[in-house]
């Protein structure tokens, strides 16, 4: 629910959550936002896994395209990298490779540094 609705991992310390939580269920024990963070890394690392051995085994050409915003209420810039594809059944497929923080200026040094690493990685 917290990653579906990108509610803050803070969430799980209020009050009014806990009281949900328990009266939907009294026996579950809901973890600090730590545990939340760690759970949620921890299935993030276990797709990017999935991801990258998908993207290996595959035996066609890769297309990587970028898109590049500034948040409203931040004002930080950030980077969605996707690589596209025909699948085995000729299907389209794409999948976000990276979501990135972009440090300012956006020059295109910068945003060639930083895809650089993404890919490498």
């Amino acid at each position: 629910m917290i990653v579906l609705h990108e509610y803050p991992l803070s969430m799980v310390d209020h009050a009014g959550f806990r009281r949900f939580v328990s009266a939907l269920q009294p026996l579950f024990k809901i973890g600090t936002r730590n545990t939340i963070r760690k759970d949620i890394l921890m299935q993030y690392e276990a797709e990017k896994k999935k991801a990258i051995e998908y993207m290996a085994a595959i035996n066609s050409r890769v297309a990587i395209t970028t898109d590049l915003w500034t948040s409203d209420n931040q004002k930080r810039g950030y980077m969605a990298i996707t690589a596209h594809f025909i699948d085995e059944s000729w299907t389209l497929r794409s999948i976000i490779m990276r979501f990135i923080y972009v440090p300012a200026p956006h020059t295109t040094d910068v945003i060639c540094e930083e895809l650089y690493e993404s890919l490498v990685d």
